[in-house]
């Protein structure tokens, strides 16, 4: 009877562990019945995708900067400002900000 209720036991365990890996748990009732439920998944928001497409964003914008110049690069956004709905939206998030002109002098000398 003893061998009984430790196998079963081992098997219990295995199939708990089986089940933790595939998002799914178990759980005996007072009955002695297996219960099986799955997780609830969870809604993770990649923060740090987030923070890294930002900063990408302000490194290239600087990089342009810094490699066209202040004039070329206002020259450009001109351009864009006078051309379509979407293209004055674009001319102004690639306008240039503080952030952009610090990241731009710091730049600007390694690539010279």
């Amino acid at each position: 009877m003893v061998e009984t209720k430790d196998h079963f036991v081992q098997r219990l365990s295995g199939l708990q562990r089986k089940h933790a890996k595939s998002g799914v748990y178990t759980r005996v009732d007072n009955n002695g019945v297996l219960i099986i439920k799955a997780k609830r998944s969870r809604f993770y928001f990649p923060y740090k995708g987030l923070a890294l497409l930002v900063v990408s964003f302000f490194v290239l914008k600087a990089f342009m900067l810094s490699v066209n110049g202040p004039d070329t690069y206002g020259d450009r956004l001109a351009i864009l400002e006078n051309g379509t709905i979407v293209e004055a939206m674009g001319a102004k998030l690639l306008g240039v900000d503080a952030a952009t002109q610090m990241l731009a002098d710091k730049i600007g000398p390694l690539l010279r």
